[in-house]
């Protein structure tokens, strides 16, 4: 019984968290250089730091430099 719930938490704990990691890597190389230029930021730095740090990167990437990164994509949007 131990081990089925072992697993079940892991399921519940892992897979999301690699959906969220996926996702931090997807959006940091599909977002366009000018973008990241323009923000004052790196992308091959994000991206190094989401790879790297595996649950502490993409937490970093959300709360620092994806919110700078809408602005820029906001503001291009809005002219």
């Amino acid at each position: 019984m131990e081990v089925g719930i072992f697993f079940g938490l892991m399921i519940f704990m892992v897979v999301p968290f690699a959906i969220f990691h996926l996702w931090a890597v997807i959006d940091v190389l599909k977002t366009p250089t000018s973008v990241w230029e323009t923000a004052g930021q790196n992308q091959i730095v994000w991206a190094i730091v989401v790879l790297a740090l595996a649950f502490l990167g993409p937490i970093l990437y959300l709360i620092i430099a994806r919110p700078q990164l809408r602005i820029v994509t906001d503001r291009a949007k809005a002219v």
